[in-house]
């Protein structure tokens, strides 16, 4: 599937940073974008998707286990 380029959004520049922001250090534990209705909110969050390397995940995992320490695993 493909999606509007990350970079050809215009404006949202506050947005824009906090998705950088948790990119580059996760342990700020996430962003919520809030607006009204056609904001573009789901537009950015697909499109910052793409240009995020995938990362491997342990399969059914909702918590995002890291697969490489099976010590620290959910059940």
């Amino acid at each position: 599937m493909i999606f509007f380029p990350f970079s050809a959004i215009v404006g949202q520049d506050k947005a824009k940073l906090a998705l950088i922001c948790n990119a580059i250090d996760p342990t700020i534990g996430g962003v919520l974008l809030s607006g009204d209705k056609g904001t573009g909110k789901s537009t950015m969050v697909r499109a910052f998707s793409q240009v995020l390397p995938e990362i491997e995940v342990v399969e059914g995992c909702y918590f995002n286990c890291n697969p490489y320490n099976i010590a620290e695993m959910c059940d």
